[in-house]
């Protein structure tokens, strides 16, 4: 599934989640030589270093289709439907 995920700094970049649960989700991004882990802490999903993150999932197939923010863990449940975590 391809993703916008955005830092609290601003930076945005594009990834395909490999997998997603509750806690965890693992995503490969350009110029990562390993795939990008964030893990579900209170209200937020962080990176291993601590820095914050959130996804952006479109959620059809036309450009004209709302996009979702990704705050919380029910909503990765929910794309894990699709994928092993």
């Amino acid at each position: 599934m391809y993703t916008l995920i955005k830092y609290s700094n601003g930076v945005i970049m594009e990834g395909v989640v490999l997998s997603m649960s509750r806690a965890r989700a693992r995503v490969v991004a350009p110029g990562f030589s390993d795939a990008l882990e964030v893990k579900w802490s209170g209200p937020d999903w962080l990176t291993e270093d601590g820095q914050k993150v959130t996804f952006e999932f479109l959620l059809g197939e036309s450009n004209e289709d709302e996009v979702a923010s990704l705050p919380v863990p029910e909503m990765a449940a929910r794309a894990a439907g699709s994928y092993a975590s």
